[in-house]
């Protein structure tokens, strides 16, 4: 798949490269259409976007007939996304398989719950060659890759070696939007090694918390015998930095709900309602880790 996409900017551009894309796409009555989803990287990224344009590279959500690929196409590229194209068994293995199933609960201190699996392994390691191929297609000299989560812990690797081959000079980070956990639970996965040295191929690596990074640099010290200090690892000749970003909101989202007339007229209730009283609100989700 080849997408015509020039840079105008002479300082790069940045690209934004996850799991899925932040739309959803569908399909009325023969026409397809392209609308924003909902979910926690669209709402993180939402206040950068506002000041940074950027291309964003991921799965689409569903495979398509070959004879609508070059109009989604057209109808993502209008939203600055780019498509990794999947085929279902690879998408299910990649996704519900060993991201969903092995590192996010083993990240998430949930390692009884993992059972290695070699084919989604291999679907792993598919489809982050996958993504690895659509961003080196469109990756310019000067433009910034971003790549987020777990779900994409090799293709940082996969990127610099392409890079490298095509002498462009782009720099890579990587963002995890869950914990790292301690080495003493991260070495029970069996591919432990070439997961960390899937992301130590980025410039910069950054977690939310201190202890997510340190955590991290301690699996490289325990498992790789690498050497590190506080805010890096020396990997493969290379100082690769490791840093906290603890992740903000955007404020105005909640200021302007708090003004609407919808907000006022319940809080109006809710008032009446609990006179008197203290109320303790708790909002939490059903999955079982958070």
């Amino acid at each position: 798949m080849v997408i015509d996409f020039e840079s105008k900017s002479k300082q790069g551009r940045l690209i934004v490269v996850s799991n899925r894309l932040p739309v959803t796409i569908s399909q009325n009555d023969k026409t397809w259409k392209v609308t924003l989803s909902s979910g926690g990287l669209v709402t993180a990224l939402s206040g950068l976007k506002k000041e940074i344009p950027f291309t964003w590279v991921g799965w689409p959500g569903k495979t398509f007939e070959e004879h609508d690929i070059i109009k989604i196409n057209e109808l993502l590229l209008k939203n600055s996304c780019v498509p990794v194209y999947l085929d279902s068994k690879t998408a299910d293995l990649f996704y519900n398989g060993f991201s969903n199933s092995i590192l996010w609960p083993l990240f998430h201190y949930h390692a009884g719950d993992i059972v290695f699996d070699q084919k989604s392994w291999n679907a792993y390691t598919n489809a982050n060659e996958s993504f690895a191929k659509v961003v080196l297609e469109i990756a310019n000299d000067g433009d910034l890759i971003w790549v987020h989560d777990y779900h994409l812990m090799l293709l940082c690797n996969m990127l610099q070696k392409g890079l490298a081959r095509r002498k462009k000079n782009v720099k890579i980070g990587w963002f995890l939007h869950t914990p790292f956990p301690s080495s003493e639970i991260y070495r029970a996965l069996p591919v432990r090694q070439e997961i960390l040295e899937g992301v130590l191929s980025a410039d910069l690596l950054g977690f939310h918390t201190y202890d997510y990074a340190r955590h991290f640099l301690s699996s490289c010290t325990r498992i790789l015998g690498l050497q590190t200090t506080t805010d890096g690892v020396e990997f493969e000749g290379r100082k690769v930095k490791v840093m906290t970003f603890p992740i903000g909101i955007d404020p105005n989202v909640f200021l302007e709900a708090q003004r609407s007339t919808q907000v006022i007229s319940r809080l109006k209730e809710l008032e009446t309602e609990f006179k008197g009283k203290k109320v303790i609100v708790g909002v939490d989700r059903l999955d079982y880790i958070k």
